[in-house]
């Protein structure tokens, strides 16, 4: 559900403050170390920072501890070095909480779900041209269904699953609203990065077996693993 707040004013008011589900990666940090958390960042986003620059970030501090209170501002940092937009956070502890709104990042707003209420979508995105470089496509609370090819450096996402009838050829991000039973089709999984509730695989780990050939992509057991189509 989306909502949307205007003030009318005698002349036209020049905002509109909305409320809105957006994609944003999200980044969970387990170690309060900084020089730890960069070593890591950078043997994970090898090949595939630019994908990710610029992007804005949700940092989910809920594992740190209170005593790592003043870690906060360098692993903010040691983020952004990396072309990483840190946005907003998660905390478990006041402690943590205080220290990120002190780095300017915002609290996130958890929607409060009903766990026995099946989720909603809305009808299916269908995209009836090929998908070029540079663009970025976003299926909010739907399936997105690309009847062509996907170029390189081309983004899609969507809260569903995604399917291509042809090459899948740039990135594809499902289930970002954290729906695991999201999937990815492609007639040709040929992809530079691919991810289904934040758990993501560059063009590197995709195995050979599957590179080039119609598959499909889930998650289980907390793994994404790769399947042929029917």
């Amino acid at each position: 559900m989306r909502h949307e707040t205007t003030w009318e004013t005698a002349a036209q008011s020049p905002i509109r403050l909305r409320g809105r589900s957006h994609p944003f990666l999200t980044l969970e940090i387990t170690e309060h170390d900084p020089a730890a958390l960069e070593q890591a960042l950078a043997a994970r986003l090898a090949g595939t920072a630019s994908f990710f620059r610029h992007a804005p970030v949700l940092l989910d501090l809920a594992a740190l501890p209170p005593a790592a209170e003043a870690q906060v501002a360098p692993l903010v940092e040691a983020v952004r070095r990396f072309g990483l937009v840190p946005a907003a956070f998660r905390a478990r502890w006041p402690e943590i909480e205080r220290a990120a709104l002190a780095c300017g990042l915002g609290r996130m707003l958890e929607a409060e779900q009903d766990c026995a209420t099946p989720c909603t979508r809305r009808p299916s995105v269908i995209v009836s041209q090929p998908v070029r470089s540079g663009q970025r496509i976003y299926a909010a609370e739907a399936d997105l269904i690309v009847l062509h090819s996907v170029s390189p450096g081309a983004q899609l996402l969507a809260d569903g699953c995604i399917h291509v009838y042809g090459a899948l050829r740039g990135s594809a991000s499902a289930g970002i609203s954290d729906d695991p039973h999201a999937r990815i089709f492609a007639k040709i999984m040929d992809a530079e990065l691919l991810s289904i509730a934040g758990l993501w695989l560059s063009a590197q780990e995709i195995p050979p077996e599957w590179v080039k050939r119609p598959a499909q992509l889930r998650m289980s057991d907390g793994w994404l693993r790769f399947a042929p189509l029917p």
